[in-house]
């Protein structure tokens, strides 16, 4: 159920009902005003109990966006009197807004503590670990974000609450400068997320990373698309026209991008920088005065961490003599020093060193890249007695190792040759030391792997 439906039931109820349910979404709709007073006149006629403890946060959460001085002690004193469940969902908050101040440290420690009082709910378990991996990419801590994601993952696996780690895949693989990943991501959100909002926003890093692989005019299309999923793409306001701005600029469309802007909302502190990069820029690709930072935003420059906007917009960053931190090299590492493994950017895939594409990932490696059609159905230890069947178990271990790789172009095939994408950097393979030959592959049967090591055997027998 979207918000505006939230809103139109509650709005055929009494208004003295469901004072915690609408101060909620006066909250999401930032009417913080008008959260405040649901959330007190709440407090007031709640007894004790799961009502008052929700109201205690709403009550929080609407202070802390309005920067009332004590809104850090409302949450505490909420989190001090609740139940372990409510005391959670008060974590939960109280994280986002200490977030949302750029207090990311503090607000990691209240994410950490929340998996404790939530550890029995894996809806909440899956928010805590998506919102661990934006805070981490925020920080520059790509390791912690894996790791928050892969936990993530291992909560959700394939059912509903899957859909929820599209975004941070899209935000982190983005971040790694895995554009294909973020692309392949953002490409079947469309199929597994129905919320318009959380499907534009991982649109629109899908877009980014189209722009960053060369592919401008894909990469305005995908920007359009998010902004009509939120029907702002020709009339009305929003953040997500910063996004679409930008699109404009990096394909070189001025005029485009200042009508965007012209309508593009900054409520936030990330919605705001985003803004002045997209003004900023508009005024350099029109040869006019640099536009001064504020203090807010000379603030915020001076800890950029968004390693995508150091691609995206150069020759603007260097103007301002802005840093930002270096993303780090996309690579592939395999080992064959025993069972076959692989790695991404420092981060262990799911790779079966039993199975065919194992067998097939590895023969690619040690061939340099490619192999033809033919060897591979001679070296490779197929299911399948006749020719027709391990063609087909051919197919499918490609693609098998394209879905482990993370996108359909890392493994092609053309002219009868099976070839790995060169965009990721692919280091060479660790193999076994000597005397240690029959580790090779341990575990694989292929001929190929066979006579590797019958060969290597032989060859260090003296004579």
């Amino acid at each position: 159920m979207q918000h505006r439906q939230l809103d139109d039931l509650l709005d055929a109820r009494p208004p003295g009902q469901l004072l915690p349910f609408r101060a909620h979404l006066h909250l999401i709709h930032r009417r913080s005003e008008l959260a405040l007073n649901l959330a007190r006149f709440s407090v007031l006629q709640a007894p004790d109990g799961p009502t008052r403890s929700l109201t205690l946060t709403q009550l929080a959460g609407a202070a802390a966006m309005l920067d009332h001085p004590h809104w850090k002690e409302l949450y505490r004193f909420q989190i001090a009197q609740a139940p372990p469940i409510y005391r959670g969902l008060a974590r939960l908050q109280f994280a986002f807004d200490l977030q949302h101040h750029q207090e990311v440290g503090e607000a990691t420690t209240e994410l950490t503590r929340a998996l404790g009082d939530l550890r029995h709910d894996p809806t909440s378990s899956t928010y805590i670990y998506r919102t661990l991996v934006s805070i981490a990419l925020d920080t520059s801590q790509p390791g912690a974000a894996l790791n928050a994601l892969r936990k993530a993952e291992a909560i959700a696996q394939d059912g509903l609450l899957a859909s929820e780690l599209f975004l941070p895949r899209a935000l982190l693989t983005l971040s790694l400068t895995q554009y294909p990943v973020t692309l392949k991501t953002a490409m079947s959100a469309r199929e597994h997320i129905s919320a318009p909002d959380r499907l534009a926003s991982t649109l629109v890093m899908g877009s980014k990373a189209l722009a960053l692989m060369g592919q401008t005019f894909e990469a305005v299309l995908m920007a359009q698309e998010a902004a009509a999923l939120h029907r702002v793409l020709d009339s009305d306001r929003h953040a997500i026209l910063n996004h679409l701005a930008l699109a404009y600029l990096h394909a070189g469309d001025l005029p485009r991008a200042q009508e965007a802007l012209s309508r593009a909302d900054s409520y936030s502190q990330h919605a705001g920088t985003l803004s002045w990069l997209a003004r900023a820029e508009c005024a350099r690709q029109a040869g006019g005065e640099p536009l001064p930072p504020g203090d807010g935003i000379r603030a915020q420059l001076a800890t950029l961490r968004w390693s995508w906007v150091r691609a995206y917009l150069p020759a603007l960053l260097e103007q301002y003599g802005v840093v930002t931190f270096a993303p780090p090299e996309w690579t592939v590492r395999v080992s064959l020093a025993g069972p076959v493994r692989v790695w991404m950017s420092g981060d262990e895939l799911p790779l079966r060193s039993t199975r065919p594409e194992a067998g097939l990932l590895a023969l690619l490696v040690t061939a340099g890249g490619q192999v033809s059609r033919e060897r591979a159905l001679d070296a490779l230890d197929l299911p399948g007695k006749t020719p027709t069947a391990r063609r087909k178990a051919l197919s499918a271990a490609v693609a098998a190792l394209r879905e482990l790789l993370g996108w359909p172009g890392a493994l092609t095939v053309d002219g009868g040759v099976l070839r790995l994408s060169d965009a990721p950097r692919w280091e060479e393979p660790s193999m076994p030391g000597r005397g240690r030959e029959d580790f090779f592959c341990e575990g694989r049967f292929d001929p190929w792997v066979l006579e590797w090591r019958e060969e290597r055997t032989l060859a260090g027998v003296p004579d």
